[in-house]
């Protein structure tokens, strides 16, 4: 009855056949996600206040910072002075319940405006409110309770004190560096404590008291009193913390030397880390309001992490115009444009690039899928431009079939051609384009035109790309399944001949699978578009006679010989997308599936969206992790500046002993996405940095290509 149930199931989704010459056009996805408003997370820099000290929420959410000039709360616009009746800095700030403000100092400490009576010499370092009213206050030479009038603890504890809570036996304990004071003496790290030296207490609301030492967290059972260590094997993501406090909601919010923690009663926990969320590394103070908004004191200023109610389609509009609006140059689509100032999209400047032919190609591909969802103009435009600005790149060169890298105008030739590059001024002088075409170039160009072909085109545009399509197979042909420079001479990484598959050490250790399913995915695309059996033949020269469709059904055991090199695994499930959907024969779609199930076997742990949508549009199978997906493109930060990132210091890492392919040092598995930068599926997800400095944007079009895909599939609804 499974034919059944698919059948119903296409006419349920409005799926029409999506598959090309797949054999088993019938399927039908089985598990859809229905999109619907989830929340993203988006952060925000409230103004340019300076270093901030500690901050507090009033009980009408209004946030207040501690800083060198006092307090200062943000009004929804900028920082405005309060007059806490306190001079000069302020330290920590504090609410009570019912929106008495506490305020201390080196010059002492203010209760609503009003000053508070302290030891002589006191220069209080923390206030905190007590359980049954009124405030602890203390520093390095003093602490105690205050309610009208002041009452010490410190003669028992004779140590700075950083931190007082009250127990539900209307006792206290006290933070200090060597140790957590009690009426009756200390603990230390031989009752359980990661480390003496500690910093903030905090007690939930079933009475469990929390420390943050320099060296880890320690919670305290409140039957048995025991203490235990809350390390990076429990999920701590750094144990240097400055600050500890739950929400009204029980999380627990945990400010570190190297960002923040939020642990949520439920079991989930988040990092916040980086310049995409922080301002600076070091966080003083966090606190969450009532709808949800997050609020981080740094030694940069504070940040505001909104929780934004979107769904992927909302998502999607912002990258579209994104992309649009800011990253197409001369019709090409950089995968990333510089940014004159540092997070400023407004300043966004794009540049040429080595492989605008295949970034450019993969835009081309999600807005051929929108168009075939959606049917809306601005895809089809968007399409349409991208694909006539790939035929450019082989109708500048002047050699038929022969496709650039790349185009920038004429006037700018002689400084490319004193710089790194093989760049060529084009017969009419109006151009200057790149040579030395890769094998990237081509995959992209196979993918993006076969797309635009059969889900954009009109019978003009049609003729033109199969025109087109057909010179550049016809030229890798005649220059013996090589892409031939305008020398006439093979480029460095153009290589789909039989020798190279054979022989070479660069195929034998990991190009022979990738480069075997390039080149039988651009043959059936050029019979596909031109009907012409010299494709169909050579074709059945190289899968049949040449063997390589050994190659593909190999295609991962072959990629990973020497390393792991992730822009060849997501070419290889690209590659294979084109010439999967293209096969008639049964026999050797099988084979190319049996490539597909170990590629995608390999990179599941990757929770990457790309491959994962490419899987389920291909293998035709039951199970695609869907909900990993759908995860991904939901919790990637929306903001796609590229601030850099290095994850080396998570205490929660897993390092793997195995260095990546640039000898850099990775963790065994992928950090969440939503405390990773944004980045192509090109790259190791698994690296523990990712470089940048705020000073490129991504165009989004790694985001968009799974989404749209999604969308056309039928697996995401």
């Amino acid at each position: 009855m499974r034919w059944l149930t698919l059948a119903l199931a296409a006419l349920a989704l409005g799926c029409g056949d999506n598959t090309g010459g797949d054999p088993d056009a019938g399927w039908a996805p089985l598990v859809v996600h229905w999109d619907k408003p989830y929340v993203q997370e988006v952060s925000v820099r409230l103004g340019t206040t300076a270093e901030a000290r500690s901050l507090a929420l009033a009980p009408d959410g209004t946030c207040h910072v501690a800083t060198a000039n006092g307090v200062s709360r943000w009004d929804g616009e900028s920082w405005q002075p309060v007059d806490t009746g306190l001079a000069g800095e302020a330290v920590d700030l504090a609410f009570s319940p019912s929106g008495d403000l506490a305020v201390v100092g080196p010059a002492g400490a203010t209760v609503a405006g009003a000053a508070v009576d302290l030891p002589p010499g006191a220069a209080p370092t923390f206030v905190m409110p007590r359980a049954a009213g009124g405030w602890w206050i203390g520093g390095d030479t003093f602490a105690g309770a205050w309610d009208g009038s002041f009452a010490s603890i410190f003669d028992s504890i004779q140590q700075p004190v950083r931190a007082v809570v009250d127990l539900p036996d209307g006792t206290w304990l006290a933070a200090t560096p060597a140790g957590i004071a009690t009426p009756s003496g200390f603990v230390t790290t031989a009752d359980g404590l990661p480390s003496d030296d500690v910093r903030s207490l905090a007690v939930d609301a079933d009475g469990v008291v929390w420390a943050g030492t320099g060296a880890g967290l320690a919670r305290r059972d409140p039957t048995s009193g025991a203490w235990r260590a809350f390390l990076g094997a429990d999920g701590l993501h750094h144990g240097d913390v400055l600050r500890l406090g739950f929400d009204a909601g029980g999380t627990l919010l945990v400010a570190t030397r190297m960002g923040a923690s939020a642990f949520h009663p439920d079991g989930r926990r988040r990092y916040y880390f980086g310049r995409i969320w922080l301002p600076e590394d070091e966080v003083r103070g966090a606190a969450r309001a009532a709808d949800g908004t997050l609020f981080f004191a740094t030694a940069g200023g504070v940040a505001r992490v909104e929780q934004r109610r979107k769904t992927l389609a909302e998502r999607a509009a912002i990258h579209d115009r994104g992309a649009r609006e800011r990253h197409v140059r001369l019709g090409y689509t950089a995968t990333q444009c510089h940014l004159a100032t540092a997070g400023d999209l407004a300043t966004v400047q794009c540049h040429d690039d080595d492989n605008d032919g295949q970034w450019t190609a993969m835009y081309l591909a999600s807005q051929c899928f929108r168009y075939a969802v959606t049917g809306e103009p601005e895809a089809r435009e968007s399409a349409r431009v991208a694909a006539y600005a790939l035929l450019k790149l082989e109708e500048v060169t002047g050699v038929p079939g022969f496709f650039a890298r790349s185009i920038v105008a004429g006037a700018e030739c002689a400084a490319k051609q004193g710089g790194a590059g093989e760049w060529h001024l084009s017969a009419d002088g109006a151009w200057c384009w790149k040579g030395n075409t890769s094998s990237d170039e081509f995959v992209g160009h196979v993918l993006g035109l076969s797309l635009f072909y059969d889900l954009v085109a009109t019978t003009e545009e049609r003729a033109d790309v199969a025109a087109t399509f057909g010179r550049i197979l016809d030229h890798i042909i005649e220059c013996g399944y090589l892409i031939c420079d305008v020398d006439g001479l093979p480029t460095e990484d153009g290589h789909f001949d039989p020798d190279f598959m054979e022989n070479d050490f660069r195929a034998l250790l990991g190009d022979a699978g990738l480069n075997s399913a390039m080149i039988l995915g651009g043959l059936r695309a050029a019979h596909h578009m031109t009907g012409a059996q010299r494709f169909l033949d050579a074709f059945d020269y190289l899968a049949r006679e040449r063997d390589y469709q050994a190659n593909v059904r190999r295609i991962e055991e072959i990629n990973t010989t020497y390393h792991v090199n992730h822009d060849s695994e997501e070419m290889s499930f690209l590659a294979l997308y084109t010439l999967m959907r293209l096969e008639t024969d049964p026999a050797l779609w099988a084979v190319w599936r049996e490539g597909l199930e170990g590629l995608w076997q390999a990179r599941r742990p990757e929770r990457d969206p790309e491959l994962n949508m490419i899987y389920a549009a291909l293998a035709r199978a039951d199970a695609y992790d869907l909900d990993q997906s759908v995860e991904t493109l939901q919790k990637l930060p929306l903001d796609m500046v590229q601030w850099g990132l290095d994850l080396s210091h998570r205490w929660d890492r897993d390092e793997d002993p195995e260095l990546d392919r640039f000898d850099q040092k990775q963790n065994r598995f992928v950090f969440p996405y939503a405390e990773r930068m944004p980045e192509r599926w090109s790259e190791n997800p698994f690296a523990y940095r990712q470089g940048g400095d705020g000073h490129a944007e991504s165009s989004g079009t790694f985001w968009l290509l799974p989404y749209w895909m999604g969308r056309y599939v039928g697996v995401i609804r």
